[in-house]
């Protein structure tokens, strides 16, 4: 399925999410994701290929503890995103947080102890990068990515 892009991005969409670019030799580098829609198509211009963005969307939940407005404003962003890639021509494939994460066997329930358990996963599996609570979930989707699509730098199907 990835096999045939020369970029893969993955992307964690939060307004203050990243995104990391895969080139074909496996380099990657980090990018803070832009806020506003042409701030996005800007930032992407440049790239073709495929990108893994972390879906979002309003849970009955979030609407009785009162967190509505900020999901709405999360998945208004969310929507930005992937609009901006599908006008520069990136194919785009939704990926659901549980999806991602459950390859690394989180334990914690309460949300701060699992971005800290997930912050020491993506510190020792990218031990050269700078690993900060705006890029650990986009670090570990790329990996998860990988993991399930590549191997030996084939496509898995």
């Amino acid at each position: 399925m990835i096999g045939e892009f020369d970029t893969i991005l993955t992307i964690d969409c939060g307004v203050n999410g990243a995104v990391v670019i895969q080139f074909p030799d496996k380099s990657i580098i980090i990018e803070k994701l832009a806020v506003s829609f042409e701030d996005l198509s800007k930032q992407f211009e440049s790239y073709s290929g495929i990108a893994f963005v972390e879906h979002q969307h309003l849970r009955k939940t979030d609407c009785i503890s009162g967190r509505w407005h900020n999901i709405h404003k999360l998945c208004m962003h969310y929507q930005r995103i992937k609009d901006s890639l599908e006008c520069n021509g990136l194919r785009v494939v939704e990926v659901t947080p549980q999806e991602w994460q459950i390859q690394f066997f989180l334990q914690s329930k309460n949300y701060l102890d699992r971005k800290k358990e997930l912050k020491l996963k993506a510190t020792k599996e990218f031990p050269d990068k700078k690993v900060t609570a705006w890029n650990q979930d986009a670090l570990l989707m790329n990996k998860y990515i990988n993991d399930k699509y590549l191997r030996n730098g084939k496509s898995r199907r």
